[in-house]
């Protein structure tokens, strides 16, 4: 069983972070710049966890790191590639002028409620196929599993 919790693992992974082509499509009519999702663009999971994480409001690269749980580095690699498709944008904290901060670019906001929506969609019509008790269960083996493996993304372990 553990070689095929492994093999699903990234494959459920893959699956919630790939914006499907109706997305896509639905994104530009909701006001994503046509530049957003170009056909060669390579939009990762890890570019939609960064959209999905601005749903709370503007934040530091830094917090988008922790929350992500990787490297300042690496946060940042996502952030420019975001920046670069239109789809957020950095700005001065109004509070203090030194911290900058990430946030939707005109129009984002939209976009990433549109794709949470439809990973919820999908989501619950798979967990209504459990039972209460199932789907509990899944959830706690689900934060086991990913706090064995190092991390539980948003949480201090």
């Amino acid at each position: 069983m553990v070689d095929e919790i492994v093999l699903l693992l990234p494959v459920l992974g893959r699956e919630l972070g790939r914006p499907v082509p109706l997305e896509l499509e639905a994104s530009v009519k909701a006001g994503a710049p046509a530049h957003a999702f170009p056909s060669d663009a390579h939009v990762s999971p890890g570019h939609i966890q960064v959209l999905i994480a601005l749903a709370k409001g503007p934040c530091s690269v830094g917090h988008i790191a922790h929350t992500l749980g990787v490297s300042r580095p690496a946060a940042t690699q996502l952030v420019d590639r975001l920046s670069e498709h239109g789809m957020i944008e950095r700005r001065h904290d109004p509070e203090d002028r030194r911290v900058v901060l990430v946030d939707y670019a005109p129009g984002m906001h939209e976009v990433a409620r549109r794709i949470m929506g439809v990973r919820r969609t999908q989501l619950n019509a798979a967990l209504d196929t459990l039972t209460d008790e199932e789907a509990v269960a899944f959830y706690k083996g689900l934060k086991e599993i990913t706090a064995a493996l190092g991390r539980v993304p948003g949480e201090e372990n």
